[in-house]
């Protein structure tokens, strides 16, 4: 069994720092049915994942997540909720891991902060103009098909029925180098009634992959400013990447 990895330092690039942010994948348990036939068509299933996001103000939702390491064939698999909402153009994330240990991240005012309350020590990541880019990491809630297409080549890959629910597996492949050094590939699992994704699949060069699995998702709730408050203790060690 995989122990919790312990924190590190990193380079401040925010390709690097997504990498942290995503530091465990996720595994689907449930069972589910595939095919190769698509009800809806790319342009279809863009246009609506767009619209859904016009109304887009906040999600919360619990989240399950598994890092798979293909050549040692390793797997971590940690799960907690996340927070996400908007403060005009900029998103707020928070990811509270519960289980096997307590983990914090948050991503608000241009900053990344990593809590680790076993090590009593938080870093910070400097965002500069890439908090937008924090957004990778819940990629197909609240962007606009234009915003995907710019950023992404895309692709449909059939369908599955996940927990009960059909899905459209949308494609996406990064086109500015950088992000594609990172993940070469993204796949996410879009709910054909609400048409936002309950899965994100990442794969890296390597083929380690990463899968989140999103379930009891709300939407536009009201997520109180309170939420995005770490309440770090004052004998916390502060660590600037």
């Amino acid at each position: 069994m995989r122990t919790k990895p312990e924190a590190r330092s990193q380079k401040p690039e925010w390709v690097i720092l997504l990498r942290i942010l995503l530091a465990s994948g996720f595994w689907l348990l449930a069972s589910f049915s595939a095919s190769a036939q698509n009800t809806y068509t790319l342009d279809q299933v863009l246009t609506k994942v767009g619209d859904a996001g016009k109304s887009f103000r906040s999600m919360q939702g619990n989240l399950e997540r598994t890092k798979v390491t293909v050549l040692v064939d390793d797997k971590y698999t940690d799960s907690g909720t996340v927070y996400f909402a908007r403060s005009g153009r900029d998103p707020r994330i928070k990811i509270e891991i519960n289980k096997p240990e307590q983990q914090r991240m948050l991503i608000d005012m241009g900053k990344a902060l990593l809590y680790y309350p076993k090590l009593k020590q938080v870093q910070e990541y400097d965002l500069g103009k890439n908090q937008d880019k924090a957004e990778f990491m819940l990629i197909g809630f609240g962007q606009s098909k234009e915003d995907i297409e710019k950023v992404y080549h895309t692709a449909l890959r059939g369908e599955e029925t996940i927990d009960g629910r059909k899905t459209s597996i949308l494609e996406l492949k990064p086109k500015d180098p950088k992000a594609s050094a990172l993940f070469t590939n993204i796949q996410l699992w879009i709910d054909q009634e609400r048409w936002i994704p309950i899965q994100i699949k990442t794969t890296e060069a390597s083929r380690d992959y990463m899968i989140m699995k999103f379930t009891n998702i709300k939407m536009n709730v009201n997520v109180p400013a309170s939420t995005f408050d770490l309440k770090l203790p004052k004998d916390v060690q502060k660590v600037k990447i």
